[in-house]
């Protein structure tokens, strides 16, 4: 909404919703805020052209205040194209690998993932910083 410069009441004609939910719904105060419904989720996700997991994603990255929102929508993007993409490839994986259930993946998991994964993740970006100084430097010579 912040990025759109949109009021809450903008928002509730765009999602469909009554001004006055809306409104308890996104008070400036967090404390006089009312819970929201998942189909009041859905529609404001919609209105601002987002996925519902990228709506859930921006409002766990956002929660709390003062937070630096300097690139959260791309950020958001990233890691919604990354959650997606996992959750094919799971679900592919688990069809492939004979007698693997659900119930054999723990949560734990995650973390072994992410550690194995990072480092090649850093790698990757830090051969795009490189390859973007180089044409900086390209374009400066010139």
């Amino acid at each position: 909404m912040g990025q759109e410069g949109l009021h809450y009441r903008d928002l509730a004609v765009r999602a469909g919703l009554s001004k006055s939910r809306t409104h308890t719904v996104f008070h400036p105060e967090p404390s006089k805020r009312r819970p929201i419904y998942i189909y009041e989720f859905h529609a404001v996700a919609a209105a601002l052209d987002l996925s519902p997991l990228e709506a859930a994603l921006v409002s766990d990255l956002c929660a709390g205040g003062g937070v630096d929102t300097e690139g959260v929508e791309t950020e958001v993007k990233f890691y919604a194209g990354i959650i997606n993409r996992f959750r094919k490839e799971m679900r592919q994986m688990m069809e492939r690998i004979a007698s693997l259930e659900w119930n054999d993946v723990r949560p734990a998991h995650g973390d072994l993932i992410i550690e194995r994964v990072w480092a090649q993740v850093e790698d990757a970006y830090s051969d795009v910083a490189d390859r973007k100084e180089l044409r900086r430097l390209r374009n400066d010579e010139i």
